[in-house]
């Protein structure tokens, strides 16, 4: 019996001692597999991380790329369309300034013609005689001479010289006259269509326009004087409506009867 069962207990242990190694390979086996599988883990995730942070960096310097491309294809559309309206501007402005220049060119050259007329042309005799118009005439009539020019750009011409008292700032005269618009040569106004009734004013006060008080200074009683007088010493830019359109050139034949 007791060689029995000292043999089954030898038995068990040679038994247990020859599935140890076993089981402890196999543990060990598992134990390198868990290890393999944390290491391929741990690497995915690295490799993943490291992908979205190049991924993420890729993504913004496309964007950027894109931005800084966006503003420099702003920037050269506004220098471009800068310079478009620019030059678009500076061509409007030499165009409006080339006819201005050319609408004033003409105006005056108009105006100078009206004035006075080309040498050779024959006077007309319209105040040679001593009897008064019964109309002031629909044109200025023809004059030839030399004008006398004042500073402030008002010209003058004596037609008829007089030969009686001589104005003076602040007298009060009275006057025949006709006025026209210098560019078309068109009368405006005329004592002559009153019904020859004469005009009377303080001269040299501001009673009438500038042109006047400067370019009658100086007439003589019985004389006739022709004022070109510009704008600037007429009406203005505001001109007179509706028979003296703004920055209006105008010519007058003034004729004075009396100075006191």
């Amino acid at each position: 019996m007791t060689q029995t069962v000292n043999g089954r207990k030898n038995n068990e242990n040679n038994s247990q001692k020859q599935r140890r190694p076993g089981q402890r390979q196999q543990e060990r086996l598992m134990r390198l597999q868990r290890r393999r599988r944390r290491q391929q883990i741990w690497t995915s995730s690295i490799i993943a991380i490291v992908i979205i942070i190049l991924a993420s960096i890729g993504i913004w310097q496309y964007n950027r790329v894109q931005s800084q491309q966006q503003a420099a294809s702003a920037a050269a559309t506004a220098t471009t369309t800068a310079r478009t309206k620019a030059t678009a501007t500076a061509v409007s402005a030499r165009a409006t300034a080339t006819s201005v220049a050319i609408a004033d060119a003409t105006a005056i050259a108009q105006a100078q013609s009206c004035f006075v007329s080309p040498p050779g042309t024959t006077p007309t005799s319209i105040y040679s005689g001593t009897a008064t118009p019964t109309a002031g005439p629909s044109t200025a009539p023809h004059i030839v001479g030399t004008p006398v020019k004042l500073s402030g750009g008002l010209e003058y011409i004596d037609i008829v010289k007089g030969t009686g008292a001589t104005v003076k700032k602040g007298n009060t005269i009275s006057v025949e006259y006709t006025g026209w618009i210098a560019s078309t040569c068109k009368k405006f106004d005329s004592s002559y269509d009153n019904k020859g009734q004469a005009f009377t004013t303080q001269i040299g006060t501001g009673q009438v326009i500038p042109g006047w008080d400067e370019g009658l200074i100086g007439m003589k009683v019985g004389g006739t004087r022709r004022l070109l007088i510009p704008a600037s010493l007429a009406y203005g830019a505001q001109g007179s409506p509706p028979t003296i359109p703004p920055n209006a050139i105008l010519i007058f034949d003034v004729t004075l009867l009396s100075t006191k």
